[in-house]
């Protein structure tokens, strides 16, 4: 699958920055340099992101993004601050780890599996930690090639399906980005029902269950290549750790043909 170029624009390590928006205009000069674009046009399309929902997630970690009409590739990097700032984060904490991301707005899918990437990355404490721990903009500039970006990926002659169900609500969006993380994957969405969604309304299983504890599951299909399979798979039972409500299943497919958007 062709793919846009990533340029790898200038990381910050440690930056004076007391507000978000002094964030967001440092991040805007790295991608207008890296791209060759204007700068006030790249932070309007940071601000205009922001003002749709915080990208601040959780453990002080935020990924700004934006999608910009006259970019040729995609431009990625990493910032960080001595002293967090409130970056409207999920868990209501300030942010001081500014993963960034902005490419071209025609290239959505390519855009989403690199946030995908970012975010399963990010998740880890022990990178969160070499990252706070970076002094250089140079320590930056090489974490970044440590698994932030999906990797490049040969036609597979082998592909292998994946078919997850999420019965955990809290499991679902981070189960969903690390399948959606891989390269060349093909993913789908749908809803389903537990068994029990049935066997409540029948007579000899009724005083089991009730008709509020009767949940959609949420299942994702994904083909991938097969040599990818496994790389996945560890992906997803590295956020269930044993919790119930994630079962995964793979098969070999014989054939496959013709690919997915996201």
């Amino acid at each position: 699958m062709a793919r846009d170029p990533v340029v790898k624009a200038s990381c910050g390590a440690r930056i004076a920055a007391d507000t978000a928006d002094d964030v967001l205009a440092a991040i805007a000069e790295r991608v207008a340099t890296a791209l060759r674009l204007k700068e006030h046009k790249v932070l309007a399309a940071l601000r205009k992101r922001e003002a749709v929902a915080s990208t601040g997630l959780e453990h002080g970690v935020a990924i700004p993004h934006c999608a910009l009409p006259k970019a040729g590739s995609f431009a990625v990097g990493i910032v960080t601050l001595p002293r967090p700032v409130d970056f409207g984060a999920l868990d209501g904490n300030p942010s001081d780890i500014f993963v960034f991301v902005a490419g071209p707005e025609d290239q959505r899918t390519e855009h989403v599996r690199i946030l995908a990437a970012m975010t399963a990355r990010l998740r880890e404490s022990e990178v969160r930690d070499r990252i706070r721990a970076a002094t250089a903009d140079e320590d930056l500039q090489a974490l970044l090639s440590e698994g932030f970006l999906p990797e490049e990926h040969e036609e597979a002659a082998q592909f292998t399906m994946l078919v997850v169900y999420v019965q955990d609500e809290d499991l679902y969006e981070p189960v969903l980005e690390a399948v959606s993380a891989e390269t060349d994957a093909s993913v789908a969405v749908s809803d389903a029902q537990s068994a029990g969604s049935i066997l409540h309304r029948m007579p000899l299983f009724a005083t089991f269950w009730t008709d509020s504890e009767t949940q959609p599951i949420h299942r994702i299909e994904a083909i991938v290549p097969q040599d990818r399979a496994n790389r996945t798979i560890r992906r997803v039972e590295d956020i269930s750790r044993g919790r119930r409500g994630v079962q995964i299943s793979a098969f070999d497919l014989s054939y496959g043909s013709g690919s997915l958007d996201l």
